[in-house]
């Protein structure tokens, strides 16, 4: 269990690392290596101002939500009901996992199935799914875009096809975004289950909360 949230600790640290550096977001998640490759990555060789958003190829979001929307507490994006979908019967309350560097973040998990997940709210940086695309997409071995979340623009990655970690990114606007981390579950693994699947519906949960706040 240590090791699964150690995984996804990193995950989100790795989007904090890279984010500091000027290119900001994200990297392939669960590895302690390739979050220090992350930090490592040259920042573009432009003056002053940062490039204008979005930029590294990432989609412009066209219907953006207003930051308003995140809760002041991100354990409060997912409802017990939801987390229980997510994790199964016995799942932990969230607890706090706040980077100053990237925003707000809260993790579960669930010691009777090896399943953890970590949602992060990445709003200091302000370059959105251009950081996501800047850095993760040229060092994740599995990086896609994926249909819009709620017709909001998302991508996936991860290490490998069958890493059992899975991050899902989701532009809620051009400066920020909404991440879902998932660790499936032994018995998950073991079937060959695509991690980037529940990651995917979390990231879906979250967003239409989000949505739903907004009343849309």
């Amino acid at each position: 269990m240590k090791r699964m949230m150690a995984g996804l600790g990193v995950g989100f640290v790795a989007l904090t690392v890279a984010g500091c550096s000027g290119e900001t977001g994200g990297e392939p998640a669960p590895r302690p290596e390739s979050s220090m490759a992350g930090s490592a990555l040259p920042t573009p060789a432009t003056s002053g101002a940062p490039p204008e958003l979005p930029h590294s190829g990432a989609p412009a979001v066209v219907d953006p939500l207003p930051e308003s929307v995140l809760p002041d507490d991100p354990c409060d994006v997912l409802t017990s009901q939801q987390i229980i979908q997510a994790l199964g019967s016995g799942a932990s309350e969230g607890e706090r996992s706040d980077l100053e560097p990237v925003g707000p973040g809260c993790h579960w998990s669930n010691e009777k199935t090896l399943s953890s997940l970590q949602v992060g709210f990445n709003t200091v940086a302000r370059q959105g799914l251009s950081a996501t695309y800047a850095n993760a997409k040229p060092q994740s071995a599995v990086f896609r875009e994926v249909s819009p979340i709620q017709d909001l623009p998302a991508v996936a990655y991860k290490d490998s096809e069958d890493d059992r970690v899975c991050t899902v990114v989701v532009g809620l606007a051009d400066d920020y975004t909404i991440t879902s981390t998932v660790g499936l579950s032994a018995e998950k693994e073991a079937e060959g289950v695509d991690s980037c699947v529940p990651a995917e519906m979390v990231a879906e949960m979250v967003v239409g909360n989000l949505k739903a706040k907004a009343g849309e």
